[in-house]
């Protein structure tokens, strides 16, 4: 009797999440202003379905929302939403259900989160673009080609120096389908963390209120970069740059590809150490620090300070919050 009372509170509880997954996936489709926070928005029920039962219920309630969404919309989208909403919310469903650390959680959540990226830009570019990556690439440069072409003509009729707008088209010329391809994974990286990120915050306070106690995320001035982390980015650089010398076509790939990913993961190391030195040592208000380091951060030649503090952070942990070295200590 008790596993038949489970059962049925299992399945209606399936089809009431399944339902509210509908409303939500409906809603980010047809209200653009909803349609970035519906992204967040959508793992919350899955995750809350893997804490309240299991594997196999949440797969189901996954795999009638798609169902439905397909019957009502589109069978691709329903499969690509699916994949995106399935794999981060059953992800951080397992990782909070196993009370898994706050960064297991968010590195397990941002593999899940990149694995569903990958997979539906793969379906858009094969299915809906049906011209492939490269076809897709050199589309998107043509369009901003195009609208740098307006931006010219205005630019000149409100009298901008033809030296400043030959400034702004030299930097336009890098962006060819080769340097965007090797852009590429640190796009992702990027893109994987904040979702993780994101997606932890607000599924946090959701959860809060139904009285589940969530561990919080350490605040952004204590995020540090592991020295393995940066040596395994290292290694494979240096791999890159032997196989570039080899002549082997992927070896400029992988070395710049890799040579953003570590300044990317350097600059934001190197802008948690200013914000904690302006918080915590110069006494800097939130909001002070925060705008100090967004004019800081979007100058070129400054940004380079933040990597190079990242850098020198990563080597002598400034802050001593590596664990690793803080057992060696003792």
């Amino acid at each position: 009797m008790h596993k038949e009372n489970y059962n049925t509170k299992a399945v209606v509880e399936t089809g009431l999440i399944s339902s509210l997954i509908v409303i939500i996936m409906l809603m980010t489709i047809y209200i653009p202003l909803f349609s970035m926070l519906g992204v967040f928005i959508l793992p919350i029920p899955v995750t809350v379905l893997y804490i309240r039962h299991n594997y196999k219920v949440t797969v189901g309630g996954v795999v009638t929302s798609a169902i439905l969404i397909a019957m009502l919309y589109s069978p691709i989208s329903a499969f690509t939403s699916s994949v995106m909403f399935g794999f981060t919310g059953i992800t951080l469903g397992y990782c909070i259900k196993k009370n898994k650390k706050v960064l297991t959680t968010l590195l397990f959540l941002a593999v899940a989160s990149a694995a569903a990226m990958i997979i539906d830009f793969s379906v858009y570019v094969t299915f809906i673009n049906h011209g492939g990556i490269i076809a897709f690439i050199n589309h998107q440069i043509q369009m901003m080609k195009d609208s740098m072409i307006a931006a010219n003509e205005i630019y000149s009729k409100m009298g901008v120096p033809q030296a400043q707008l030959a400034q702004l088209n030299a930097q336009f010329n890098i962006l060819t389908p080769e340097f965007i391809i090797q852009l590429m994974p640190a796009v992702l990286l990027f893109m994987a963390f904040s979702s993780a990120y994101i997606n932890y915050s607000m599924t946090r306070v959701i959860l809060r209120k139904l009285k589940y106690e969530i561990e919080p995320i350490a605040p952004f001035t204590s995020l540090y970069i592991n020295n393995r982390i940066g040596t395994s980015v290292l290694i494979l650089i240096i791999v890159g740059m032997l196989l570039d010398r080899s002549n082997i076509s992927s070896g400029k790939f992988i070395l710049v590809s890799f040579e953003i990913v570590l300044q990317m993961i350097l600059l934001i190391d190197g802008v948690a150490v200013a914000a904690y030195y302006l918080k915590n040592t110069l006494k800097f208000r939130n909001v002070f620090a925060v705008l100090i380091i967004i004019f800081t951060v979007s100058s070129p030649s400054i940004s380079i300070v933040y990597v190079c503090t990242g850098l020198m952070d990563m080597i002598f942990d400034f802050r001593k919050l590596d664990p690793f070295r803080r057992k060696k200590a003792q």
